[in-house]
């Protein structure tokens, strides 16, 4: 994704989004800097650009740990571990960047609504 801030008397009034796909992946970073700058906004499980039009990206996955098997949503390291050696012994990893059978996400990613 590729955004240009667009500056109104000196302040950030909006961003213009020249480049972009339909998945976005937004890391925590991003979102905390585009909310103190008041170009973005994180609400009810969307991300929104304040951009004209508006730019609507819905949630569908936070930063988190997850079973690379089930895709299962895990706690933290230890209980993926644990997972793991409960529900997908002896299983090869379906995921060779992971071969522990989890992974972990540092990003927000999304879906493009509008």
């Amino acid at each position: 994704m590729l955004l240009r801030r667009l500056f109104t008397a000196g302040q950030i009034s909006g961003v213009r989004l020249l480049r972009g796909g339909p998945r976005q992946n937004f890391s925590p970073r991003v979102i905390e800097r585009g909310v103190g700058e008041g170009w973005l906004s994180l609400a009810n499980g969307k991300v929104t650009l304040k951009s004209d039009p508006p730019a609507i990206f819905r949630i569908v996955q936070s930063p988190g740990y997850y079973c690379c098997h089930c895709r299962k949503a895990l706690d933290g390291g230890s209980a993926a571990r644990e997972h793991i050696a409960v529900a997908h012994a002896g299983k090869m990893s379906p995921d060779p960047a992971n071969p522990a059978g989890y992974r972990r996400d540092n990003f927000y990613a999304t879906v493009k609504e509008s």
